[in-house]
């Protein structure tokens, strides 16, 4: 081969590995931004459901302890909000384990809370159907403590929701500079 040929092979690759190098580079942390966003995406989107289900069952037992409504006209509701806290649950393991939090506190915590606090509500409206009027009562202070603790969920899966979407929006830290490179 004479200079002729490998002069031009030379100066090929040496302008073709950094160029590969960047693009490869480039792809790779174009992924893993994808990737952050739409685990970001899917927490706000389990918040916003949570929340949603929240607010309806608390329409439903805000009913209920005024007695508005009856207990067995609840039953359905707290069934459905139940079943659905459980299915969020599920959702929220994967997600916290994608979307960490810097508190420690994830969104499984708030929401296996108001999971506590929908089966203090079914506890209240189970006592509410005795017919011993000791029962009742009871039922009806439980229920209402169910129905505070509903609030105070609810309230701290948007509290986490905010956290997320501030998150989300907030740039990243910069790159470090070395000597010279700075602005």
């Amino acid at each position: 081969m004479t200079t002729d040929v490998l002069l031009p092979l030379a100066i090929f690759f040496a302008l073709g590995v950094p160029i590969v190098a960047l693009l490869w580079r480039v792809f790779v942390v174009g992924g893993e931004l994808r990737r952050d966003a739409q685990y970001g995406r899917a927490a706000l989107d389990l918040a916003r459901r949570a929340d949603v289900s929240l607010a309806e069952l608390g329409a439903v037992v805000d009913d209920l302890r005024r007695r508005k409504a009856g207990p067995d006209a609840s039953a359905a509701s707290v069934g459905a909000c139940a079943e659905a806290l459980r299915r969020y649950a599920v959702e929220a393991d994967v997600v916290d384990k994608q979307v960490p939090d810097p508190s420690g506190a994830g969104m499984r915590i708030e929401i296996e809370r108001a999971q506590r606090a929908v089966e203090l509500i079914e506890h209240g409206r189970q006592l509410m159907l005795e017919p011993a009027a000791e029962s009742i009562a009871e039922g009806e202070t439980t229920v209402k403590r169910g129905y505070l603790n509903l609030t105070h969920a609810r309230d701290a899966i948007r509290t986490r929701r905010a956290e997320i979407a501030a998150r989300a929006t907030a740039p990243g830290p910069e790159e470090p500079r070395g000597p010279g490179l700075g602005r």
